[in-house]
């Protein structure tokens, strides 16, 4: 059976996550059911990471085994004609039987939005909304204790199986705070890089750096967490996953991609 990489542009807002959930609209069943179409026979999709309800991407991996070879192309045209308006495939290649979506992921990048205005935005949904941002320039202090080999468990949630008991120390690469206007407002974007992130880590930390920006808690209360691991006290508020954005997986070597 030929194995077909593929990454998918989706709007995570209309889905429970991305993992098969009975019951619920998950990225994992629309792309099944679109693929069976497609195919003819039921397929069973694999993908590189597990994102939470509302949480989007720019490019998700993931592959599936088809009964018939495909041109990457035309297999992509497939899925866009099948595919619903909220998710569309935007790259697809054949690999090899052994490649794994998740497994071979060496580096993530994911993107966290925040758009600083007094009124609540009408049209930019796929960002966390707030008033005011007292010390914005702690964001970027912040954001740099992240960098390196890391513990960012005090960050995070536990899933409750037996991946809370592995060593939760990542590589982080980069780690950054960009701030630019658009119109009238201020959007803060949050870009971090590396080997691999815990169960709802990103959204703890950008709940707490926010936190500490806007003054309702200390750079040492941050740092606090930062060295407590999984029994570390959570001082603020998880970040929704509507501001999250998944933009890039990357492998070496990456497959021979064809860009719809």
């Amino acid at each position: 059976m030929p194995h077909y990489a593929f990454a998918v542009e989706f709007d995570g807002r209309g889905f429970q996550g991305t993992q098969y959930q009975p019951g619920l609209r998950t990225l994992q069943e629309v792309l099944g059911q679109a693929l069976t179409t497609i195919s003819g026979s039921r397929t069973v999709v694999r993908l590189s990471s597990r994102l939470d309800a509302d949480v989007s991407a720019v490019l998700l991996p993931g592959g599936v085994h088809l009964d018939r070879v495909w041109q990457p192309r035309i297999l992509g045209m497939a899925l866009a004609s099948e595919l619903p308006r909220d998710v569309v495939a935007r790259r697809v290649a054949l690999v090899a039987d052994s490649w794994n979506a998740k497994r071979d992921a060496v580096e993530k990048t994911y993107l966290y939005r925040i758009l600083l205005r007094g009124v609540r935005p009408v049209l930019d949904a796929h960002a966390l909304w707030v008033r005011r941002m007292d010390h914005p320039e702690r964001l970027q202090e912040l954001a740099q204790l992240l960098v390196g080999h890391t513990n960012l468990s005090g960050f995070a949630c536990q899933r409750g199986d037996g991946s809370d008991h592995a060593d939760p120390t990542r590589f982080y690469r980069a780690a950054d705070w960009t701030c630019s206007r658009v119109g009238d407002d201020l959007l803060w974007s949050f870009r971090i890089t590396g080997t691999g992130f815990l169960y709802k880590q990103i959204r703890g930390l950008v709940g707490a750096m926010v936190h500490v920006a806007q003054g309702r808690a200390t750079m040492d209360d941050f740092v606090n967490c930062l060295h407590s691991g999984w029994g570390a006290p959570r001082f603020a508020n998880m970040a929704p996953g509507t501001g999250l954005v998944l933009e890039q997986v990357r492998y070496e070597p990456e497959p021979a991609w064809e860009i719809m």
